[in-house]
């Protein structure tokens, strides 16, 4: 065999070798599962960051209710109160002097509508009317004329005035029941004109504001104090409608980072409560979340008007 035919057969052996020794396409790594193992948290959303404002929940500006000269202010500002807190008073030595009448008038009424004496009077008089008509009957049945006519009618209009008496005694009976219920009343319009002069707060909060003095007169409606909650903020922001849609935000977590003077950041959790459904020009839609607020050496960390960093997860 000649040199030419040698160095083509080895050329043949050669490539069918390399072609059995090519893996299997079934035998091809999974890149899947590389990815997968590069990337653990595929698929999963990032959290939307977004700037916000923080905002009020709740504020009162409490009023007065009745006319008057403030004669007590029991807070300033700073303070922190309760609900039901009393916060100030207007004078009320007038009407508590009406409520102590109506109490005397109220108990008097009651003593009355309680006694039935005049009940039990009318009764027994009644009942002695009525012994003394039928004894004249009887002794004119056995000895006629024994008694006057003229005084059997007498005694027999006694004892039908005795009985008209009970249901008499019935009626004032009854009416001063109303008297009293009426007397309770005025006893109750006497408390609720005493409270009313007592300004209470309607809600947990700070007292921000006070507007009146001690011995000035105040008038229905006017404005003495004002009350704003900041243990729990709302901040507003926007989403942008071509990031996420409404319904992937509403309830989720949120993170609020604020800063502080100097530079250090604080960040707290809270909620998304509300998604407006409103799109604006740009096509962003406003969200609220509500936040516990934190206090700090004396400091509440957010304060309403201040702008933050929000982070929704």
């Amino acid at each position: 065999m000649g040199p030419f035919k040698l160095a083509f057969l080895a050329s043949v052996v050669i490539s069918f070798a390399s072609v059995t020794a090519r893996p299997a396409a079934a035998e091809k790594p999974d890149l899947g599962s590389d990815l997968g193992a590069q990337h653990p948290t595929a698929g999963t959303p990032e959290p939307i960051a977004t700037s916000g404002i923080v905002m009020l929940i709740d504020e009162a500006e409490i009023p007065a209710q009745e006319a008057g000269s403030l004669a007590e202010i029991k807070v300033r500002e700073g303070a922190e109160v309760r609900s039901g807190d009393l916060l100030a008073r207007i004078d009320d030595r007038r009407v508590a002097i009406d409520k102590r009448v109506a109490e005397f008038e109220y108990q008097a009424a009651q003593n009355k509508s309680q006694s039935d004496i005049n009940v039990r009077y009318a009764k027994a008089a009644a009942d002695v009317a009525e012994a003394e008509y039928l004894a004249a009957n009887d002794a004119n049945h056995h000895v006629a004329n024994s008694v006057a006519l003229a005084e059997v009618r007498k005694m027999k209009l006694e004892h039908g005035k005795s009985v008209l008496q009970i249901e008499q005694s019935g009626v004032e009976q009854s009416v001063a029941h109303a008297d009293a219920s009426a007397a309770a009343a005025k006893v109750e319009a006497a408390d609720d004109t005493i409270r009313r002069r007592r300004i209470v707060s309607p809600i947990d909060g700070t007292v921000v504001e006070i507007r009146r003095h001690v011995g000035e007169w105040v008038q229905p409606g006017e404005v003495l104090l004002h009350v704003v909650r900041l243990d729990r903020l709302r901040i507003e922001g926007f989403v942008k409608s071509a990031d996420v849609r409404p319904s992937r935000v509403r309830g989720h977590q949120v993170t609020v980072i604020a800063e502080l003077p100097g530079g250090e950041k604080r960040e707290l959790r809270g909620k998304v409560v509300f998604v407006n459904p409103l799109l604006q020009a740009a096509g962003d839609y406003k969200v609220w979340a509500e936040v516990d607020n934190r206090s700090e050496d004396g400091q509440w960390i957010l304060q309403p008007g201040q702008p933050v960093a929000m982070r929704i997860d």
